[in-house]
């Protein structure tokens, strides 16, 4: 407990360290006129764009997790999922990184969803969405000449080593129902009660998730690369592959800083660094900020729509049912 306490602690001040040195670095690098390039119409616009894509991500991974669910035995509608995950996203601005995960334990057992089940599922969705996200920055980096430059210069052994962890995790948990119970049986008797294996998804379903999480950063990746050419009309090239990667990849280094909310300083710092081979520090702070803007926004009206089907559920008694038929 102290330990993870000590984590958290570290990864904030982590955290909190990067985004004070990118602010600084900011404020130091940009003039009001870099600023009101933010304010223009089609800027704005961008914004809005790379909002609504960033939005994108709350159906697809309700679906991942209504799939998820239903092979631990628990059937729930996309609409109730998507209302809890949109309802306790904005919760991830809070210090810690657990507000978010406190929340949507919270509701999703209020609403009939066990323990065990829920548990087994987050550690999954857990476990796949980084591996999805350094699958779609590697492919993105690589795909772009600059991205491979940047990224591979001193970082191959690291990278390696994160592909190869990424994959046992996959293999590990697709064997699980099959191999664990013997392997309990045999090696660890004493824990040989394996009721909680039927919780596990089956092979198929954790790829199936896996491709809808790689979708996620994609669909944030496409959002961004609409942002840049609106944010900046007057470039001649906007290197996709590159945006999509960095994004990907900088979401990966947020997510390994516990403490920090919603990855703030970390991935900004990280995006900076992966986008100054395509774009001047201006640009690129530029366009970080915007998509900062973009994922607040996107967050915010998460939050609202999720409310507002909260309300409209309570109103036409559909929590009632639910309760009756429970």
């Amino acid at each position: 407990m102290v330990k993870n306490g000590l984590y958290r602690t570290i990864g904030l001040i982590i955290g909190l360290s990067a985004m004070t040195a990118f602010v600084v670095y900011a404020i130091k690098m940009l003039r009001v006129e870099d600023l009101e390039r933010c304010a223009t119409l089609p800027a704005m616009l961008g914004i809005v764009i790379a909002a609504m894509f960033y939005v994108s991500i709350i159906p697809i991974t309700s679906w991942a997790w209504g799939r998820l669910l239903a092979d631990a035995g628990i059937t729930k509608s996309w609409r109730e999922l998507g209302m809890i995950m949109s309802i306790t996203q904005m919760a991830k601005y809070l210090p810690g990184n657990v507000g978010q995960h406190i929340g949507r334990i919270t509701m999703s057992m209020s609403r009939g969803i066990g323990i065990q089940a829920l548990t087994v599922t987050m550690l999954i969705e857990t476990a796949l969405t980084p591996f999805a996200a350094l699958l779609v920055g590697l492919v993105g980096a690589g795909l772009s000449r600059t991205g491979i430059m940047t990224l591979f210069q001193g970082n191959k052994i690291a990278l390696v080593l994160a592909l190869v962890a990424g994959c046992a995790v996959i293999i590990v948990l697709g064997s699980s129902r099959r191999f664990l119970p013997y392997l309990l049986r045999r090696y660890a008797p004493a824990y040989a009660d394996t009721r909680w294996l039927t919780s596990l998804p089956r092979r198929t379903t954790l790829f199936q998730c896996l491709a809808m999480y790689c979708l996620n950063y994609i669909m944030i990746g496409v959002g961004l690369v609409i942002l840049a050419r609106l944010l900046f009309p007057e470039a001649a090239f906007q290197d996709a592959m590159l945006l999509i990667g960095s994004f990907a990849l900088a979401w990966v280094a947020g997510f390994f800083t516990p403490g920090a909310p919603a990855g703030m300083g970390v991935r900004e710092v990280i995006m900076l660094g992966l986008l100054s081979g395509s774009y001047s520090r201006t640009d690129g702070i530029l366009l970080i900020l915007a998509l900062r803007l973009a994922t607040i926004l996107g967050d915010g009206l998460c939050f609202i729509a999720g409310n507002a089907m909260l309300l409209f559920s309570r109103h036409c008694g559909t929590d009632s049912l639910n309760d009756i038929k429970k």
